[in-house]
């Protein structure tokens, strides 16, 4: 099992002493300051919606009010075919990733390295940025944008991306995006990364992310500007949790739930494979954490629809 994932080429701010400046962030959630959209006072459906991305029987995303069961979709919302991840930041803008599904008609690999904004007063969605990477998206690896995470400390976008992968080469990387200038100030190389997230650890500021081939974790510190230092660290493997699991970690969320904090890994079964993506009985791993000695203690793994 690899434990060396990644390889840090851009600079980093230096303190003073020569180390780099990791900032001073509170402990705790890194996307709590997250708004809800301004337009969804105006679709009618009530207040209380999710943003669905099952896509059974529909393309792209939508709302729903889950206890109406009442849907809505903006006519852009299938513009970049079907997708994956999306988060939204401090003014309530959504961003989401394409994500090839069970066939490339409605997800071209040309256009998957890409991550497309709705405007949170509008709704309408339209193209927000185009990754650069190693190589594009191909026939035999058409992946590209995969997961997304908003940090409201330093206005920061985190994306993954698979772009360019070979099978037994990892060329895919981890973009730093500054939101207001929509620049990439930040990459991590040679990372095949699918599920992305942060949190304020007790010591410094952590970007956790699960690998694309294999069902390890590894975060990397950030600096006071959120961008990547040299300090990467293995956190655990779900394949070595009691009842375990080969597959990766799609998606990072973390919580306070009486007077703790909470992380929860969903995973997914993936091989660069399409249908792999569809796989339906899907488990959370939960974690609390330990601040004393920096780290996630186990808790246990549930049926992700029993949650």
């Amino acid at each position: 099992m690899r434990k060396v994932m990644a390889v840090v080429v851009v600079g980093v701010l230096l303190s003073a002493c020569g180390k780099p400046d990791m900032g001073n962030f509170k402990p705790g959630m890194a996307n709590a300051c997250q708004a809800m959209p301004a337009f969804i006072g105006k679709t009618g459906i009530g207040a209380q919606v999710a943003i669905d991305t099952q896509q059974r029987g529909y393309t792209g995303l939508r709302l729903l009010n889950v206890q109406s069961g009442q849907a809505w979709q903006h006519p852009s919302w299938d513009d970049a075919g079907h997708v994956g991840a999306f988060t939204r930041d401090r003014a309530g803008n959504i961003y989401v990733a394409p994500t090839p599904d069970v066939s490339l008609a409605e997800n071209p690999p040309a256009l998957q390295n890409r991550i497309y904004k709705i405007d949170a007063q509008t709704g309408e969605m339209a193209l927000w940025l185009e990754l650069p990477a190693v190589a594009p998206p191909s026939q035999s690896n058409p992946f590209g944008t995969m997961g997304l995470f908003y940090d409201c400390d330093t206005s920061s976008l985190y994306a993954s991306s698979l772009a360019g992968s070979e099978p037994r080469q990892a060329h895919g990387r981890i973009y730093r995006i500054d939101v207001a200038s929509g620049q990439v100030k930040a990459q991590l190389e040679a990372t095949d990364a699918i599920g992305v997230g942060v949190f304020n650890g007790a010591e410094h500021k952590r970007l956790y992310f699960g690998s694309a081939r294999s069902s390890d974790v590894f975060s990397v510190a950030l600096d006071a500007s959120g961008d990547f230092t040299q300090d990467v660290r293995h956190e655990f493997a779900l394949a070595t949790l009691p009842d375990g699991n080969s597959t990766s970690v799609r998606k990072f969320e973390f919580a306070e739930r009486q007077g703790q904090y909470v992380m929860q890994a969903k995973e997914t079964e993936f091989g660069f494979r399409l249908l792999a993506e569809n796989n339906p009985r899907k488990r959370v791993y939960r974690f609390t954490y330990q601040a004393g000695d920096d780290h996630w203690q186990f808790v246990d793994a549930q049926l992700e629809d029993k949650l």
